[in-house]
């Protein structure tokens, strides 16, 4: 347990909230400097005990620290040995790098030393052959796409929250958005492409080729076994596509629909496309609304079937997005029969998606039919069904912010949401937090948001940046296949590993390998930054695109004051 200061290490905005927390119960107040005064002394705001960690902490208020620079912390004279940085452009490469890392999980290309510096590797998994399971005359091709997680499988079901995220942050700060370059390829097929828009397509393409003729969507695109930790050229096994599924048909139709409202700006040709293939999805899974995966017994590769699947959150959230890009009423009958609720966001549950985007109601009128993104103009939901969605938006934001100001960190995290996956759960929780805001503009919930970010960037009571490449000390050991494989030290900069909690799958799967970390008892220091530790250091896009999410919305918010 650290007993040095804990805040974020990569810094703050300067009208950003700035919260520091120190173990123990010390009476000394916190004295802050620049290079040759003392512009700050505080007292602890509160002093306490967090249940996640068991630790006694007080939490100090630095946010009248608003001069941009570098500040040094002392207490009873003392030197605490961490600077903090006031800086208008506090997020802004994180938010790069972030998203610069969707690009190196990208299937079936080298990656260029011109893109992807030392990180430069060889194509792995072309995917222009890939043989149908339970169908050994078939083949097809489904190259492109973004590698899952720490493996090399490609998730149909996984990219419904992680592509929506990413898309969101189009819809909600399109010329932020358009001024974020990180250095990737261009698309050869639209080269105007903001760099976002074209990373973006590049899994869209891939999930394009997941769809069959009669309009189902095939679950998964993996080999039958993980391979072992080895770079991606040379991971040879046979490559199949597995099952066809009601949830894979619904995320993949919500994700197109979305998308043809903003590519058709771009290329409206292309938007159609999109369009017809969610359409065709929907009535293949209004048609099948059963067909849920089964894990054959020779498969062993990620299942993407939560517990007590039922298809209703899968529905309203394809439903949502389809009666945007269309108005037709069909759409709506769904969300009539099948109502919005408070379930939290996961890749298992895309209700709060759905949510979000009706309790905005956002369509931007104007004489030009298009929206603030540019593309069509979404059709406008009914006023008593927005009416709910805010409703049900605002309470969970508001028992959130609760949860938030009860927590000596300062830290919107529910006994529950310590689980596989926890930072993901918090940076979704920051969503949250952010989408009540665009509502009510109330700050409470814009420095909450905030919040989120400084415990995922060191303001946790491990003191580790859970981003790599980023802040003072942040995982070098992430369990991610291609980091693991390419024989440099550092791994692959930007992705968000999992975070603490005490489920141990990977302590009970490999005893010999994964020293208990679960013993310490607590969820907040459940961790390990070791390779083999899948279940608390693991990488994934469903992960990453909240993170990206906070990252840019902050940076927008805060410094650039584009969102309206």
């Amino acid at each position: 347990m650290s007993f040095t200061p804990l805040f974020n290490q990569i810094g703050f905005y300067p009208d950003a909230p700035k919260t520091v927390i120190i173990p123990g119960s010390s009476s000394f107040p916190l004295e802050v400097f620049d290079d040759c005064h003392r512009v700050l002394a505080v007292k602890p705001q509160a002093t306490g005990v967090w249940p996640y960690s068991g630790e006694m902490v007080q939490r100090f208020d630095l946010s009248h620290l608003k001069k941009t620079g570098t500040y040094y912390l002392y207490r009873d004279e003392k030197n605490l040995g961490l600077s903090l940085v006031v800086d208008k452009m506090a997020y802004q490469q994180l938010a790069k790098g972030s998203l610069k890392w969707f690009y190196y999980q990208r299937a079936s290309m080298a990656l260029e030393p011109e893109y992807a510096g030392k990180w430069s590797r060889a194509a792995g998994h072309k995917d222009d052959c890939v043989k149908v399971y339970g169908d050994p005359a078939r083949l097809i091709c489904a190259s492109k796409g973004w590698y899952d997680a720490g493996d090399y499988g490609k998730y149909i079901v996984n990219c419904g929250i992680t592509v929506f995220t990413l898309l969101q942050i189009f819809e909600d700060f399109p010329e932020y958005a358009k001024t974020l370059k990180w250095n990737i390829p261009r698309d050869e097929q639209i080269p105007s492409l903001p760099d976002l828009l074209c990373e973006i397509k590049y899994n869209l393409d891939w999930m394009l080729s997941m769809q069959d003729s009669d309009g189902s969507v095939f679950h998964k695109l993996t080999a039958l076994k993980f391979c072992p930790h080895y770079a991606p050229d040379l991971d040879t096994a046979d490559r199949y596509v597995i099952g066809k599924t009601t949830t894979a048909a619904l995320n993949f139709a919500g994700n197109m629909a979305q998308a043809s409202l903003i590519y058709s700006k771009y290329d409206e040709e292309y938007a159609k496309r999109m369009l017809l293939a969610a359409e065709k999805a929907w009535v293949w899974a209004k048609k099948h609304p059963t067909e849920f995966y089964r894990q054959p017994s020779d498969v062993n590769t990620g299942q993407y079937t939560p517990l007590g699947e039922n298809g209703k959150p899968s529905f309203k959230f394809a439903a949502v997005e389809l009666f945007r890009a269309t108005g037709k009423q069909e759409y709506l009958e769904e969300l009539n029969s099948n109502p919005l609720n408070e379930d939290p966001p996961w890749w298992g549950n895309l209700n709060l998606l759905a949510v979000y985007h009706v309790a905005r109601n956002e369509s931007d009128e104007n004489k030009s039919g298009k929206n603030k993104a540019g593309g069509h103009v979404p059709y406008k939901f009914p006023e008593p069904l927005v009416q709910k969605a805010r409703e049900i938006l605002l309470q969970k934001a508001y028992h959130l912010c609760d949860v938030s100001k009860n927590s000596i960190y300062h830290v919107a995290m529910n006994p529950e949401d310590w689980t596989w996956g926890s930072n993901a759960v918090a940076c979704n929780n920051g969503i949250i937090f952010l989408q009540g805001f665009y509502l009510t503009k109330n700050l409470e919930y814009l420095h909450a948001a905030h919040q989120i970010l400084d415990y995922i960037l060191g303001k946790n009571p491990l003191d580790i940046c859970y981003v790599t490449g980023f802040g003072k000390r942040s995982p070098l050991h992430p369990h991610h296949r291609p980091s693991e494989g390419d024989n440099i030290e550092e791994p692959v900069p930007g992705m968000m590993a999992g975070g603490p909690h005490l489920g141990g799958q990977d302590v009970k799967r490999e005893p010999d390998r994964v020293p208990d970390y679960t013993l310490c008892g607590k969820p907040a220091l459940a961790y390990l930054d070791h390779e083999a530790s899948f279940a608390t250091n693991e990488v994934a896009i469903n992960w990453n695109a909240p993170l990206a999410y906070l990252a840019t919305a902050l940076d927008a918010i805060y410094n650039l004051k584009t969102h309206t």
